[in-house]
């Protein structure tokens, strides 16, 4: 189970990479990731990017073997590595939103960002390791105040009261936010009333970083859409 959980965290984090790789060159993450997912000896399950890996199961797991590889005096270098390029992964992303969205003073002390998706997969409710709020802390150490949306959640956990501010819709989330930041791949999110999120956002701005939304669809709304892995030129 250790060595199953480490090599699907191990895909997540090559497919991360990768889309960082692919957005300096121009590059499309989903023509690279359809083209190697032919090869039968890899497929294209979990190498889909996103805003990193977490859950009830890979994180726990990954950091299990690590102990049982300290206790057992191997090194796993690779293994330690997948760890620390989904944290580094995060912190790039947090990076992007930083750079469009800065306050006057050149920090996100201040600024409102509006979340879509809490919970670390669609179709659950499950908020354990979830890569959207460790995205979410490293914006709150930041400064940036939030405001989120999750159609699984109708209240936060007491823990998460001041990291957060839960809404009921996401053109609630958007209120005042400068940006808008996609974290969970819930389906219902390509059908929002984007014209309304629009209408409540100070800044057209929407990263996408489950890369499920239509560029042209947010284009409609008036939006500036920023995915992950894929040219910028696919926004404009």
């Amino acid at each position: 189970k250790y060595a199953a959980n480490f090599f699907l965290a191990l895909k997540l984090s090559f497919a991360n990479n990768l889309a960082t790789l692919c957005e300096r060159l121009g590059a499309d993450i989903d023509d690279v990731v359809a083209g190697i997912g032919h090869d039968p000896r890899i497929g294209g399950a979990f190498l889909r990017p996103g805003p990193g890996w977490g859950g009830s199961c890979l994180p726990k797991d990954t950091h299990a073997l690590l102990r049982v590889c300290e206790e057992s005096g191997v090194e796993f270098p690779l293994l330690r590595a997948t760890i620390e390029t989904n944290v580094a992964h995060q912190r790039l992303l947090v990076e992007r939103v930083a750079a469009g969205c800065a306050g006057a003073d050149g920090s996100l002390r201040g600024v409102r960002i509006a979340l879509l998706g809490l919970t670390f997969k669609a179709g659950t409710s499950d908020l354990r390791d979830s890569p959207a709020l460790a995205v979410a802390r490293l914006l709150r150490e930041q400064g940036a105040e939030l405001t989120a949306y999750d159609p699984a959640l109708s209240e936060l956990r007491p823990d998460l009261g001041d990291l957060l501010t839960l809404t009921g819709t996401a053109p609630d989330a958007a209120e005042g936010a400068r940006a808008c930041v996609v974290l969970t791949e819930w389906p219902q999110f390509r059908g929002l009333d984007w014209e309304a999120v629009a209408g409540r956002l100070a800044a057209p701005l929407v990263y996408d970083f489950r890369n499920i939304l239509d560029p042209a669809r947010l284009d409609r709304a008036g939006l500036t859409w920023e995915g992950i892995g894929r040219p910028l030129a696919m926004a404009r």
